[in-house]
């Protein structure tokens, strides 16, 4: 990402706002809609790094042994050494057991929302997620193919399958996309093609492996509860990078969404930022699908809602899809293993239910408004 272009994408951003605005507003004035619009991030964001320190405590309190948040503090503190056979058993279960699994959660939710706002950006299509591109599709297919087909893979094999996989499915999407310039209708298109392709695959594959195939089908709709540190381990560097590199081209991203005539314009090459960041969109969703399983709604939902709160600057709401992304997530999975204790529900059913009426809500509101 060259200096220039994101000079050119930030100003012709900037410009863009700037026309909404009151052309007889002084300096001052203008100066004072910022100050006001950074407070007001910045309110959105604490609120939501609140909620999300609320349910890690009772994340790390609720379960079959149930902890008050003294005892949470003294297992994290006083437990005993790890590895040194000392720990107490409250201890070994909420830093071996919950709080890796919480962690997992918020890692996988902002993750899935950060690459749902990707791709609603460089698709300019509101209904795009990474679902749609057959990223999800192709990793959860090669995980199915290879427990199925190659038993004796070891489980710490698996997140490398479905990144894997899901790159090669996005590149066969680029692919089918690259003659039209990867223009957004064809890109999705292609996606939808090969999602569908890959339904078909993971179907096929569960009937020919009969009873075998019984843990995963409770994978394929979303589960953090084989989750430990070496999930965590291994996620954390994709979601750190894959964040801090859609925050750096915030600006391009913002240039983006005004159409591909008002980017060329400015001299932004659109196959190249296309490329980047449907490739960040890839690196996210896959490694997400490879720790928990393909959970859906995450990414097509709460971009639209940090949108609704804080409006379209990217710069603004990339931070809070992430935060909003983490909490539902983290949310999801504690309702999952408590509300049917001693049994746990998916996680993504627990998405879908959540996400789903507040989708149509979303809907109804925007109708409403364009009548």
């Amino acid at each position: 990402m060259t200096d220039n272009e994101l000079r050119e994408g930030g100003g012709l951003g900037m410009a863009a706002r700037s026309t909404a605005s009151d052309p007889l507003s002084s300096p001052r004035s203008r100066s004072t809609n910022r100050s006001r619009t950074r407070v007001g991030t910045v309110a959105v964001a604490l609120t939501f790094i609140a909620a999300l320190i609320a349910v890690a405590l009772a994340s790390l309190c609720a379960g079959d042994l149930r902890l008050t948040p003294a005892g949470v503090f003294d297992a994290l503190i006083h437990g005993g050494g790890i590895g040194d056979g000392g720990e107490t058993p409250a201890a070994l279960i909420v830093r071996e057991l919950r709080l890796p699994r919480f962690a997992a959660a918020v890692l996988v939710g902002a993750g899935l929302a950060v690459a749902g706002a990707l791709m609603q950006a460089i698709t300019r299509n509101p209904l795009a997620d990474p679902t749609l591109t057959g990223v999800v599709g192709g990793a959860a297919l090669a995980v199915v193919a290879t427990t199925v087909l190659v038993p004796a893979m070891p489980a710490g094999m698996l997140p490398f399958v479905a990144l894997a996989g899901g790159g090669a499915a996005a590149v066969l999407a680029f692919a089918l996309a690259w003659r039209a310039r990867l223009s957004p209708v064809r890109l999705l298109l292609a996606g939808t093609t090969i999602a569908a392709l890959a339904s078909a695959g993971i179907v096929s594959l569960m009937i020919a492996a009969g009873p075998r195939a019984g843990p995963l089908f409770y994978w394929l709709a979303g589960s953090l509860a084989a989750v430990g540190w070496r999930q965590v381990v291994i996620l954390a560097p994709w979601v750190a990078v894959g964040l801090s590199a859609a925050l750096a081209g915030a600006r391009v991203l913002d240039t983006l969404a005004l159409g591909d005539e008002a980017a060329q314009s400015v001299g932004l090459d659109l196959m190249r930022w296309r490329l980047v960041f449907g490739g960040l969109a890839v690196a996210l969703s896959a490694s997400a699908v490879a720790i928990a399983g393909p959970i859906g709604f995450v990414g097509l939902c709460v971009p639209h809602f940090a949108r609704l709160l804080l409006g379209g600057e990217y710069r603004r709401t990339l931070p809070v899809t992430a935060l909003l992304g983490a909490l539902l997530v983290a949310v999801a999975d504690l309702v999952a293993r408590t509300v049917a204790a001693p049994r746990e529900l998916p996680v993504g059913f627990l998405t879908a239910l959540v996400a789903t009426p507040l989708l149509i809500a979303l809907i109804r509101r925007d109708e409403g408004a364009s009548s």
